[in-house]
């Protein structure tokens, strides 16, 4: 069997040797399907659960894993799931199967599936969600009014997008960090005008390549809203190059890709209250609409570690003074 290292993704092989005396095994099983031209593969990995306080030695829970893999990317689908099992978990058998779900923009990339095991001709269902976003060169076009991200910087561990939203321009910037053999950590956040969040935190993936050679596709879709440009819908896409032959490696500059390759895009992230805009017109929320106006400049008062972040005391400077007071930030 696969030696193994412990990683967040719970085990990661690493290669064909023989466990140590005293290790637990992990059983991986890989059924290749295809979603809309897409090639897909769901891998299962099977291993017996951490041992709690006080268990028995003869205890047989197992804990199920699902990933999908897309040439040289793995990430997880779902929870864990932990069963009891009498039987050998190095012969086990599962039904792997996806299906349409509603009619979506793009077209065809919206994807139900199901992991079910069958022992003994009897089935348990393990695994299923109706929100699997992949499809193969889907037609963004085809979505009305999108607004995409370019990418314009690649860094040895980041790279920056730009887009307009609302008229804003926005820096939208993907980092990962390598935190053990195979395995990534992403997160992806917003930034402009030096105010900025995070949108995708600790999103994991399994690589098996250089990480540079994964790239996002993002955009937005401007909603109905007061203000008018105010309110949008935003997606996250995570793209891996699809080479028509298997031998064929994608090159590590995305600079050099040719524009007829082929792309499988699984959607990871979205939101419909994205509201940001450049000089939105808020008097168009009516005459009713009643604004502020500021009372003075800013009071900075002290925040003590130890109160849990309570405020302790105000600060010694007079309120109609000409700026913030340096403070202890908690």
């Amino acid at each position: 069997m696969s030696a193994v290292t412990q990683g967040a993704l719970g085990t990661i092989p690493l290669g064909r040797t023989v466990a140590p005396r005293g290790r637990s095994e992990r059983y991986q099983y890989t059924y290749n399907l295809i979603a809309g031209s897409a090639p897909l593969q769901f891998i299962i990995s099977v291993e017996p659960a951490p041992k709690s306080p006080g268990s028995s030695s003869s205890s047989h829970k197992y804990v199920f894993r699902l990933s999908l893999k897309v040439d040289k990317t793995e990430r997880p689908l779902g929870e864990s799931v932990t069963m009891n099992l009498t039987v050998d978990p190095r012969h086990l058998e599962f039904v792997v199967f996806v299906f349409p779900g509603k009619s979506t923009l793009p077209a065809g990339c919206l994807w139900c599936y199901r992991v079910w095991l069958r022992v003994d001709q009897i089935d348990h269902r393990l695994f299923g969600d109706d929100e699997l976003w992949v499809g193969k060169d889907p037609d963004f076009s085809s979505v009305a009014n999108i607004s995409m991200a370019r990418l314009r910087s690649m860094g040895s561990n980041s790279q920056m997008y730009e887009a307009l939203v609302g008229r804003a321009k926005i820096g939208f910037h993907v980092r990962w960090q390598h935190i053990a053999e195979g395995l990534y950590r992403y997160s992806i956040d917003y930034e402009v005008a030096g105010v900025g969040a995070t949108l995708v935190d600790d999103f994991k993936l399994i690589l098996h390549g250089d990480p540079k050679t994964v790239t996002f596709l993002i955009y937005t879709v401007p909603m109905n809203s007061v203000p008018a440009q105010a309110s949008h819908r935003l997606r996250i896409w995570l793209k891996t190059y699809l080479p028509s032959d298997p031998s064929i490696t994608p090159q590590a500059n995305f600079h050099m890709i040719p524009f007829n390759d082929s792309f499988v895009y699984q959607r990871i992230y979205k939101s419909d209250t994205f509201k940001v805009g450049f000089k939105l017109d808020f008097s168009a929320l009516g005459g009713k609409m009643v604004m502020g106006t500021p009372n003075g400049p800013p009071k900075a008062y002290s925040v003590s570690h130890a109160s849990g972040g309570r405020l302790e005391r105000r600060s010694t400077g007079d309120s109609a003074g000409s700026g913030v007071q340096e403070c202890e930030l908690g």
